[in-house]
């Protein structure tokens, strides 16, 4: 994950109130990137980084005072924008689950009680993978010497 994808999800996750880990953690499991359109069998489609469900373009659209095919190129294409209406979701889902947030991670997939439950496994260990093993600091290069 770039460095700039993830100052976004930070930001995104500070503004929004959700823990830190929460949106790397989905991320790593929807798989999404920029320009990914998936269809889902239902007639939706998920869309870019996070994979926001399209049935999200119309509230976001009244949200941000934007015309919805604007919502809809920007969640497909834009990476920043896309992590931000995620956050945005999982603080409406969080605020449905009264602030339990395995239940809000659950509910970002479905509200479906088994799917949510699998969905939730899947973020734990997307979770424990991104930051059980952490990447080795690498030592900084010593400063060049002061001219003289």
């Amino acid at each position: 994950m770039s460095a700039a994808v993830m100052a976004c999800m930070l930001a995104a996750a500070a503004f929004h109130h959700l823990p830190p880990r929460v949106l790397p953690s989905i991320q790593a499991v929807e798989g999404g990137r920029v320009g990914m359109v998936s269809m889902n069998r239902n007639t939706t489609a998920d869309l870019g980084l996070m994979q926001v469900n399209t049935i999200w373009v119309y509230p976001l659209a009244r949200a941000t005072r934007l015309p919805t095919s604007t919502v809809f190129t920007r969640l497909r294409d834009d990476a920043c924008f896309n992590i931000y209406a995620a956050a945005a979701i999982m603080r409406v889902y969080l605020h449905e689950a009264r602030g339990n947030v395995m239940t809000a991670i659950g509910y970002y997939h479905s509200h479906t009680p088994t799917l949510s439950a699998d969905y939730q496994q899947k973020v734990i260990d997307a979770a424990m993978n991104l930051y059980a093993h952490p990447s080795p600091v690498t030592k900084a290069s010593p400063a060049p010497p002061a001219p003289r």
